[in-house]
C-alpha cells in the first residue's frame, strides 16, 4: 500500500466559550491517498467542517488542536510557522467552501483575484488565469476576468473558487459543501466537473457533505461523524448497502426513496438531537438516540473496531444493525377526485415583471429601465385536501409565484381565484377571512421568527388577529398547536435561540397552522434541514395534512421530496409552466427534457442540460428552454412557443419532441440510472 498524502492521528480540537474550551472533534483518525476522495458525512453539529479547517491549519482565533498530530506527505503540519503555513496554502492545501459568495473578494475582479491566486509575472498569470476558466467550463473566460463576484450566478462562482482550488498541483484539497447552495442541475455540472479534475490532478480529497447521495457518487470511502466522533469508516458502496452503525443506518432511512409515499410508508428520522458541546452523555454518545442502546453503551465509550475488510464501526453491537431492506415498488396513487368542486385556488395567465436597476448614466440618456418576466402566463390550479409540488431551478419563478399568490407581490397581470371568487392582488387589500384561509412557510426559520418573541408570543399575534380570538382562549390554544408539530408544552416560553433548526421550522409551521388555514404554501421549508430532521418535517406535514384537510403548495427543487408528498406536480423553467399532472405519471417517461435533466442530476449517466449563457430578458417566441436542451429537434424550438401536449391521466408536456420519441428515449435513460 502506497503511503498516504494526508494522514490525521488522534486530532482533538476545541473552541474557547467565555472561560472554558469544548472539545468538538474528538481523537480523530484517519488517512487519505493520492487520488482518494474520502466523504465525510453527519448532522449540523457533528464537527464536519472544524475537522476540514483542522487539517488546513486554517481554525478560526477561537479554535485550537489540543492533541493529535496532522502529516502531509510526512510531514507535520501541527505547529507550522506563520510562513511555512501560508507557503502551504500557496502550494499544497487547497478549500473549496460552502458559500463562494462570501469567499470571494467582492472588491476585486475575477481576474484580479486568479491572478493574484496563480502569482508570478502578470501576463504569465493573466494567461494561465484564462486558461484555468476554460479549463472548469466558463463559456466566456474574458468576460468572466472583467466581473465582479456578484455579477456571476451561483455555479458560476462555485466554478471559479475550483479553478482558484486546483491550478497548479495541490496535494490536498477539502471540499467543504461545495454544492449546498446550487439547484440540483449546476449541482450536477460542478461534481462532474470535480470528479473530472481530481481523475486529472490526482490530489487526496476530503469531501464534507450532509448529502448522502452526492457522497456515494463522488466518494469512494465515506466516514461518518457524530458529535465529533468517527462513528464508521467504510468503502461507500458497503457503508451504504451495509451499514454497521445504528447512526448511519438512521441517516440512510430518513431519505426519500423512489416508490415511497407519505400515506403509505412514513420515513424513519431519528429521535432527538445531537447534544452540545459541554454536554456530552457518558459511554456512546449516540446512546440517547440510539434504539439499541442498554446500559453498557450509557456506561462505556465504544472503540473503533474492525467488522470487516476495510470496515470500521464505534458500536458494542454492530452485529445487531438491522440491514437496509429492499425498496417497495411504486404505490399507486390514492384516489381522490379533482373535480371542479374540489378545486380551491386558480391562477389564470399570471405574469409578472420586474425592472432591473440602472446605471445614473443610463437614466441620464432616457434608457428605459431593463424588465424581466419572472412569471410568463402561469395557470395554476390547487385542489382542496391535495399536495401541489413546484419544482424548478432558482430563477424559474416558483417562489414569486407563491408571493403572489399569497399577496405580498403584486402580479402585473392575470387572476387569482378563491374559491371562484377573485382575490384582491395585495395583501393589504384581502379581508381577514382571506388571509386566514391563505398562509406560508419560508424556507428559513430563523429569519421567520422574532428573536425577541418567545415561541408562545410568535403564535398568540396569529389566533387573534386573524383567528378572531381573544387573549385567554388564543393561551388555551397554544398548547394544543404545539402538540399538533409534536412540540411539549414547555417550549411557550422559549426563545427561537433555544430551538434547534428543525424544531424552528416546526414552530413556523405551528403559526402558519394558527388560523387554520385552507392552503398552506411551504416555500423550500425542508432544503436547510439535515436529513433526519427534514424526514421528521415531511412526516409531520404529511400527518398534519390527513389531521386537517389542509392543502399545501409545496416549493422545492428536490424530485425525491417531491415523489414522496406530493399529489400533483407542476414543473417551472424560466417564468413557465413547462410540465404538469400527477406525481407518478410527471416523474415517469415521457418526460420534459428539462424535467428528465433535474430526475437524472444525481447520476453521473444523466442527462446534462447545455451550458450557455442565457439572456436576463425572456424571448417572447420560441421555447425557453431550447438554447439549454440536450434533445432540441430543431429551429422551431427557438421561433415557435411549443404546443402542450396530453400524455394522458392529466399529464401534459409543452414540447415539440412526439411524446412516443422521448418516451422510448427516456426509458432507456432511466433503465441505465
Amino acid at each position: 500500500m502506497t503511503t498516504p498524502v494526508l494522514t490525521v492521528n488522534n486530532l482533538t480540537v476545541a473552541y474557547r466559550v467565555g472561560q472554558r474550551e469544548l472539545a468538538v472533534v474528538r481523537e480523530v483518525s484517519l488517512a487519505v491517498h493520492e487520488g482518494e476522495i474520502l466523504g465525510i458525512v453527519g448532522e449540523s453539529g457533528s464537527g464536519k467542517s472544524t475537522l476540514g479547517l483542522a487539517i488546513l491549519q486554517a481554525l478560526p482565533s477561537t479554535g485550537r488542536i489540543c492533541a493529535g498530530q496532522v502529516f502531509l506527505d510526512g510531514v507535520e503540519l501541527t505547529g507550522l510557522s506563520g510562513s511555512a503555513r501560508r507557503a502551504l496554502w500557496a502550494n499544497s492545501l487547497r478549500l473549496v467552501p460552502q458559500n463562494p459568495l462570501a469567499a470571494l473578494n467582492p472588491t476585486m475582479r475575477i481576474g484580479e483575484q486568479l491572478i493574484e491566486a496563480i502569482g508570478g509575472d502578470r501576463p504569465t498569470a493573466t494567461a494561465q488565469a484564462i486558461n484555468v476558466l476554460k479549463r472548469v467550463h466558463i463559456p466566456d473566460p474574458a468576460r468572466v476576468m472583467r466581473s465582479y463576484p456578484h455579477e456571476l450566478s451561483g455555479g458560476m462562482q462555485q466554478r471559479v473558487m475550483i479553478a482558484m482550488a486546483l491550478h497548479g498541483a495541490p496535494r490536498l484539497l477539502v471540499l467543504d459543501e461545495p454544492t449546498t447552495s446550487l439547484d440540483v442541475t449546476t449541482e450536477a455540472a460542478v461534481i462532474d466537473l470535480l470528479a473530472e479534475l481530481i481523475a486529472e490532478k490526482q490530489p487526496a480529497t476530503i469531501f464534507i457533505s450532509h448529502n448522502l447521495g452526492l457522497v456515494a457518487r463522488l466518494a469512494a470511502r465515506t466516514a461518518v461523524m457524530y458529535a465529533g466522533e468517527l462513528v464508521e469508516v467504510a468503502p461507500t458502496m458497503s457503508l451504504f448497502a451495509q451499514p454497521r452503525h445504528p447512526y448511519t443506518q438512521g441517516l440512510l432511512r430518513s431519505l426519500p426513496r423512489p416508490g415511497l409515499r407519505y400515506n403509505q410508508h412514513p420515513l424513519q428520522p431519528i429521535d432527538g438531537t445531537i447534544p452540545a458541546p459541554g454536554t456530552l452523555p457518558s459511554g456512546c454518545v449516540f446512546a440517547p438516540r440510539c434504539t439499541l442502546a442498554d446500559d453498557r453503551c450509557r456506561r462505556e465509550q465504544p472503540p473503533l473496531v474492525v467488522t470487516a475488510t476495510h470496515h470500521l464501526s464505534r458500536c458494542h453491537y454492530w452485529q445487531q444493525v438491522p440491514q437496509s431492506t429492499s425498496l417497495p415498488s411504486v404505490a399507486a396513487p390514492s384516489a381522490s377526485s379533482n373535480d371542479n368542486d374540489d378545486v380551491f385556488l386558480t391562477a389564470h395567465q399570471l405574469t409578472k415583471t420586474i425592472s432591473r436597476r440602472q446605471s445614473l448614466f443610463d437614466k441620464l440618456r432616457g434608457q428605459p429601465a431593463p424588465v424581466v418576466k419572472a412569471l410568463a402566463g402561469v395557470d395554476l390550479t390547487v385542489h382542496r385536501n391535495r399536495i401541489l409540488g413546484v419544482v424548478g431551478e432558482s430563477g424559474s419563478g416558483k417562489t414569486t409565484l407563491a408571493r403572489c399568490l399569497i399577496g405580498l407581490s403584486e402580479p402585473s397581470s392575470g387572476t387569482i381565484k378563491l374559491l371562484d371568487i377573485p382575490l384582491a392582488p395585495n395583501i393589504q387589500r384581502r379581508s381577514r377571512e382571506e388571509l386566514r384561509r391563505l398562509q406560508m412557510v419560508l424556507q428559513n426559520p430563523q429569519e421567520a421568527l422574532n428573536p425577541a418573541l418567545t415561541v408562545g408570543e410568535a403564535l398568540l399575534r396569529p389566533l387573534i388577529r386573524l383567528g378572531r380570538m381573544n387573549r385567554r382562549e388564543a393561551r388555551q390554544r397554544i398548547p394544543e398547536l404545539l402538540r399538533l408539530v409534536k412540540l411539549p408544552p414547555d417550549y411557550i416560553d422559549r426563545r427561537p435561540a433555544q430551538l434547534s433548526g428543525g424544531e424552528k421550522q416546526r414552530v413556523a409551521i405551528a403559526r402558519a397552522l394558527a388560523t387554520m388555514p385552507d392552503l398552506l404554501l411551504l416555500d423550500e421549508a425542508v432544503s436547510a434541514l439535515d436529513v433526519s430532521v427534514q424526514a421528521a418535517v415531511l412526516n409531520l406535514l404529511a400527518e398534519v395534512k390527513e389531521r386537517t384537510g389542509v392543502s399545501y403548495l409545496f416549493i422545492t427543487h428536490d424530485l425525491a421530496v417531491v415523489s414522496y408528498l406530493a399529489d400533483e406536480v407542476v414543473v417551472m423553467y424560466r417564468g413557465q409552466i413547462v410540465e404538469s399532472g400527477p406525481v407518478q405519471a410527471v416523474l415517469a417517461p415521457p418526460l420534459h427534457p428539462y424535467t428528465e435533466a433535474l430526475l437524472t442530476a444525481t447520476s453521473s449517466r444523466g442527462v446534462r442540460l447545455r451550458e450557455v449563457e442565457e439572456p436576463d430578458s425572456l424571448s417572447e417566441s420560441g421555447c425557453p428552454f431550447y438554447r439549454r436542451c440536450p434533445r432540441t429537434p430543431g429551429d422551431i424550438c427557438a421561433t415557435t412557443p411549443p404546443p402542450w401536449r396530453d400524455a394522458g391521466n392529466g399529464h401534459r408536456i409543452r414540447c415539440y419532441i412526439p411524446l412516443e420519441e422521448l418516451q422510448i428515449v427516456q426509458r432507456s435513460v432511466l433503465i441505465e440510472l
